[in-house]
């Protein structure tokens, strides 16, 4: 049967917006990327404007949809297709409709699948395979050779341990491992060949259940974590965990026994007050000093910003409100345009 694709025009203005007085000292917030695991939709929160905040949206022939990058100097969305098990670039983004119906100007063979987490240095992009039945309960990461119009497989990797979201910083992979309370981190990255690969080294994060989303700020030296809980459990105990000075906090814990961050060292937004069930993706945007998640389970999907958090003698725990929150079905990952 085909999929038939529909021609939608969407530019909301949000009624819900950021009323903190540090609104008037942000000059931009940027642009957010998403994805969708339920829409056939890329949609992008525009905050350049505080007084006239935004979100476009394109069609796309996708139902389903994880990792998500853009390319601002070629103005190209490369995103992790679930449902063909490929990934599709989508060239001249800005020059569409806003609502438009879009297609992929590349899309790669289809050599994964159940895809998460999506990387990129603007020439190669990085693929995490989460393991499934269709996959042979295989995790591996796929990396290709992007442009706007050819999407090349150059080389796949397998581990032992499950995937959920990457970032490529430099030459370093980080990696959440998926169904436990660690990162795994891959340095020189690009000095592998195919085949089975092992991280340099894993990280526990003491007081976390199960990681999901990261985000790594070089200049700032900065990882912030989500942890979605025990999912199962029906708890709504899903939390971000802020690690301030990761590299010297990593270097301590690889000296320890347990090779773990403690809980002390660590800042964490946590409770009732934060809406986080199931938060499965997170980005930092330093400007602004905000902490952005895709909230998977609450509403069937948010868009959540949180103020930074500024840890005490008295705690590292907090049970904040978001700024900024709207609906957002199925949100699945996010990019941060800054």
């Amino acid at each position: 049967m085909k999929k038939r694709v529909y021609y939608l025009f969407i530019l909301v203005l949000f009624t819900n917006c950021e009323t903190t007085k540090d609104d008037t000292t942000i000059t931009d917030f940027g642009r957010v990327f998403v994805s969708s695991d339920t829409q056939s939709k890329i949609g992008i929160f525009n905050f350049s404007d505080l007084r006239n905040k935004t979100i476009v949206e394109y069609v796309t022939t996708s139902d389903a949809a994880e990792g998500i990058y853009y390319d601002k100097n070629r103005d190209i969305v490369y995103q992790a297709d679930r449902e063909h098990n490929r990934i599709n670039a989508y060239s001249r983004l800005s020059t569409n409709e806003a609502g438009s119906g879009i297609l992929p100007s590349a899309i790669s063979t289809s050599d994964f699948s159940n895809p998460r987490g999506l990387t990129s240095d603007n020439n190669i992009a990085i693929v995490a395979q989460d393991a499934s039945e269709e996959n042979g309960q295989q995790d591996g990461l796929f990396m290709y050779d992007i442009s706007a119009t050819e999407i090349t497989l150059r080389n796949q990797f397998t581990v032992n341990f499950p995937l959920w979201d990457i970032q490529l910083v430099g030459n370093t992979l980080y990696a959440v491992e998926d169904e436990s309370d660690s990162l795994a981190i891959f340095n020189n990255f690009f000095g592998n060949t195919e085949g089975a690969i092992t991280p340099d080294f894993k990280i526990k994060l003491d007081g976390v259940t199960r990681v999901h989303g990261l985000f790594y700020n070089l200049e700032n030296d900065l990882m912030i974590i989500t942890d979605v809980g025990d999912v199962a459990s029906g708890i709504e105990d899903g939390q971000l965990i802020v690690i301030e000075d990761f590299n010297l906090k990593t270097s301590v814990a690889l000296q320890q026994v347990e090779k773990a961050i403690p809980n002390g060292e660590m800042i964490f937004i946590k409770g009732t007050n934060t809406l986080l069930q199931n938060p499965v993706d997170v980005i930092y945007h330093n400007a602004a000093n905000r902490i952005i998640v895709a909230e998977r389970s609450t509403n069937n999907g948010m868009f959540l910003s949180f103020e930074y958090p500024v840890q005490t003698d008295d705690t590292n725990e907090f049970n904040s409100s978001p700024l900024f929150s709207i609906n957002y079905n199925g949100i699945s990952n996010l990019y941060i345009d800054q």
